[in-house]
C-alpha cells in the first residue's frame, strides 16, 4: 500500500482518478466508523453496514463525477447519511401506501359488515313482528324489556310456565325464519344469554 499521509486534496485526486490503494485506504480507515455512525441512525447493525457498502460501492463506480467541496471525510459521512435519508423516505412511503391500503381495506369491511347487519336486523324485526300476537307480547317483554318470567306472569296474569312455553315458542319460531335467511348466527349472538326465570 502507498503512503498514507495523504491530504485532503491529494485523496480526492488519487481516489477521482482510480487509485486503488486509496480507495482500500478509505475503506479500511472510515468503513467501521461510518458503519458506528449511520447504526445510530438505523438502530440496526446488517442496515447500517449495507448502506455504508452500497455508499462506498456507488461513489467508486461514480469517481469521475463527483464533486466534493468539503474534506474527504465529511464528504462520506454526509453521503451515507443521505443514503439512509433516501431509503428511510422510500420505506415511509411504502409504509404509508400500505397503511392507506389497510385502512381502505377496513372502511370497506367495516361498510359491508355494517350493511349486512342491518340487513340482519331487520330480517330480524320483521320476523318478531310475524310472531302470533301473545307470543309476541311475551317474548318482547321478556328479551326486550328485560323482564323475569314471574315478573310477566304476574303482570299478564298468567303462569310461569305458559310464559316459557310462549317464549320458546317465539325461539323456535325465529331460529327456523332466520336459518332460512342464512342469518341464524345474528339470532344466537342478539339474544345469548339464556332465560329470565
Amino acid at each position: 500500500m502507498k503512503n498514507l499521509s495523504y491530504t485532503n486534496e491529494a485523496l480526492i485526486d488519487a481516489f477521482k482518478n482510480g487509485d486503488k490503494e486509496v480507495y482500500k485506504y478509505i475503506y479500511l480507515t472510515y468503513y467501521q466508523d461510518l458503519c458506528v455512525y449511520i447504526k445510530g441512525y438505523t438502530n440496526d447493525k446488517q442496515a447500517a453496514e449495507d448502506i455504508v457498502q452500497n455508499v462506498l460501492l456507488k461513489l467508486w463506480e461514480n469517481r469521475d463525477e463527483i464533486q466534493i467541496h468539503s474534506s474527504f471525510k465529511g464528504f462520506l459521512y454526509k453521503s451515507v447519511y443521505y443514503s439512509f435519508m433516501d431509503l428511510y423516505r422510500k420505506k415511509k412511503r411504502i409504509n404509508e401506501k400500505l397503511e392507506s391500503l389497510r385502512y381502505n381495506i377496513l372502511n370497506e369491511l367495516i361498510e359491508d359488515d355494517n350493511e349486512l347487519k342491518e340487513k340482519r336486523l331487520l330480517a330480524l324485526r320483521k320476523a318478531i313482528e310475524e310472531l302470533p300476537t301473545k307470543c309476541k307480547e311475551i317474548f318482547v317483554l321478556s328479551k326486550f324489556e328485560g323482564l323475569k318470567y314471574k315478573e310477566i306472569a304476574d303482570a299478564l296474569g298468567i303462569s310461569i310456565n305458559t310464559v316459557e312455553n310462549q317464549v320458546g315458542k317465539a325461539f323456535k319460531i325465529l331460529r327456523k325464519k332466520m336459518f332460512e335467511n342464512k342469518y341464524l348466527n345474528l339470532f344466537i349472538n342478539f339474544f345469548a344469554g339464556g332465560k329470565r326465570v
